[in-house]
């Protein structure tokens, strides 16, 4: 595509070979020509883009949604984090304390993690705490808490004085990125759902919230039996979403078929690089751009791929910053996998090359 002033010059050059004449500087001519093309130039970039959204290859964002609607495929939405919360009072109850849904709490600081309690609970006469389940306000794995960590109660309640989460709160995933939903829609062109094979199964796994990635494996205990393995967002799934997805798969099935659903197993790798940095960019700044390409790739494998040496390093060099690299140290720097696992980064280790 040509730039604003690529089309400027053609057209200036194009006026002197008809006319004889060069285009005065700030002449009526130039200030028309130079009007026409910074139209003809945003038309340009207006046709590329459209052009881009044409192909799901390079489409993006609502445009390749709508290539997904095309296969029957949704994109997958972020999911909110759960758990529980304990609501403290430094003192007996002397009256029945009333905690409605919807109470807000909080993991504090300008950029903490909020939750909404989805029960309403009652502290007795006689206790000084009593737990509700909660759920984060925003779903994506920030939603995601470590145990005692929520310990701010945005939602002032009388006679209540702390709050805490004895318990992780987890399940939060992100929304589907654009590059894992565009290789979910190249496969339903590839691979086409007729209701009984390998990519039916896996759909039906992939439409319940939570499922971020999933494998079937048809005839993993002989003629007739199907193993379904899925994982959410880089971890192991909870045994209720186990329970949810065999559930629907238990009433979607075709007849005589013995289907089970397991949690997919993470399997931890290394990753060691030295790096030349692009001049402007520190080492931690790198560093976690590595990491966010190197996550980005995995968020894209499907349970049962395998992660090789030249996968790494593509993620590397193309993260923002680097403008080289090499392998160091003791580090695995790839992860092959069975048909039940998938891979995890577990440590990345950045060096800086030194002149």
């Amino acid at each position: 595509m040509d730039n604003y002033e690529t089309i400027l010059a053609r057209m200036k050059s194009k006026y002197e070979e008809l006319t004889g004449y060069a285009v005065p500087e700030l002449s009526d001519i130039d200030i028309r020509m130079k009007v026409l093309a910074g139209e003809i130039y945003n038309n340009e970039i207006n046709l590329d883009f459209v052009k881009r959204q044409i192909s799901p290859l390079t489409a993006t964002g609502e445009y390749l949604d709508l290539h997904a609607s095309d296969r029957g495929i949704e994109r997958l939405a972020p999911v909110k984090a759960r758990g529980l919360v304990k609501f403290i009072s430094n003192t007996v109850a002397e009256n029945n304390i009333t905690i409605p849904a919807g109470t807000v709490v909080s993991t504090g600081g300008s950029d903490g993690s909020r939750y909404s309690t989805t029960a309403e609970v009652t502290l007795r006469i006689g206790r000084t705490e009593i737990s509700a389940p909660c759920e984060a306000i925003e779903g994506g794995t920030a939603g995601n808490a470590a145990p005692n960590t929520v310990n701010v109660l945005v939602t002032n309640i009388v006679g209540i004085d702390r709050v805490n989460n004895l318990y992780a709160i987890n399940g939060g995933c992100d929304g589907e990125t654009d590059d894992h939903l565009r290789k979910r829609i190249l496969e339903a062109y590839k691979y086409i759902s007729n209701g009984t094979n390998a990519a039916y199964y896996r759909n039906l796994a992939l439409s319940v919230e939570g499922v971020t990635s999933a494998n079937v494996v048809p005839r993993a205990r002989g003629e007739g039996t199907v193993d379904v393995y899925i994982a959410s967002q880089r971890e192991a799934s909870s045994e209720a979403l186990v329970n949810q997805v065999r559930e629907l798969i238990g009433r979607e099935r075709e007849l005589n078929v013995d289907i089970q659903v397991f949690s997919a197993s993470p399997v931890s790798f290394t990753v060691g690089v030295e790096v030349i940095l692009k001049p402007g960019y520190s080492l931690e700044t790198a560093t976690q751009n590595i990491r966010n390409s190197i996550n980005s790739f995995l968020d894209c494998l499907d349970i049962g791929e395998s992660v090789y040496e030249n996968h790494i390093g593509s993620a590397v060099i193309s993260s923002e910053g680097v403008f080289d690299y090499r392998w160091i140290g003791n580090y695995q720097n790839r992860c092959e996998v069975n048909s039940d696992d998938f891979p995890v980064l577990s440590e990345l280790h950045v060096e800086q090359q030194v002149d």
